[in-house]
């Protein structure tokens, strides 16, 4: 099963980045290549993440590093809709 990054996903994801560039980026660097090793791993397990139906009908979140990754599984592919602080307030973010 392939797993496709949405447009809101990927600009969350530019957004950590940045923000951990500022300090260092090595350690940015480092948290991409983590995304995208969790992200090959719901390749194999794609119901890997807990239930978050109470964000949303079919919603899944896969911790990454004091991250979450938010996702759904389609019939041919896994969809990753957001990527958030998992310090942040999430059903405010998820709601924009």
């Amino acid at each position: 099963m392939r797993v496709v990054v949405s447009l809101r996903a990927r600009a969350d994801i530019l957004n950590i980045h940045s923000y951990l560039a500022e300090n260092s980026i090595v350690a940015a660097d480092r948290m991409l290549a983590r995304f995208s090793q969790r992200f090959d791993e719901l390749q194999e397990f794609p119901f890997l993440g807990p239930d978050r139906s109470e964000l949303r009908a079919s919603l899944r979140g896969l911790l990454i590093d004091g991250y979450i990754a938010f996702y759904l599984v389609e019939v041919d592919r896994i969809v990753i809709v957001r990527v958030l602080d998992g310090r942040m307030d999430i059903k405010r973010e998820m709601s924009k």
